[in-house]
C-alpha cells in the first residue's frame, strides 16, 4: 500500500466537501476506464493506444504521488515494457488509492 500525499489536495481544496467528491469520482471513473483499456490494448497488441491511455491516467497519479506515476511516464514512451503484472500493480495502487481518497474526504 501506497501512501497518498494529500498536501495539494488540502491546498486545492481548501475543505471543500463538493471539491473532494468530485475529485474522488473524476479519479475512480478516469483510473478504472484507463487500466481497462490499457489491459484491453497490451492483448491486442496496439502499442500506441496503450502509451496513450498511460499518458492520460499519468497526471492523475502523480497529483497524489502514487509511485506508479513513474511507470505510467515510462510505459507512455516505452509500451512495449508494459505486462499484466505491470497493469495489475498500476491497478491494485489505484484501487488503494482511491481507499484513501474516501478516507480522506471522510475526515
Amino acid at each position: 500500500m501506497s501512501n497518498i500525499d494529500f498536501t495539494y489536495l488540502d491546498v486545492l481544496s481548501e475543505d471543500d466537501d463538493d471539491f473532494k467528491t468530485e475529485f474522488i469520482e473524476t479519479f475512480e471513473g478516469t483510473y478504472v476506464e484507463l487500466v481497462q483499456k490499457m489491459k484491453e490494448e497490451l492483448s491486442n497488441g496496439d502499442l500506441d493506444q496503450l502509451s496513450k491511455a498511460a499518458h492520460q491516467l499519468k497526471p492523475s497519479a502523480k497529483m497524489i504521488s502514487l509511485p506508479c506515476a513513474e511507470t505510467l511516464e515510462d510505459l507512455q514512451y516505452h509500451p512495449d515494457k508494459a505486462s499484466e503484472k505491470v497493469l495489475k500493480e498500476i491497478e491494485d495502487q489505484c484501487d488503494d488509492a482511491l481507499q484513501q481518497l474516501k478516507e480522506w474526504a471522510a475526515k
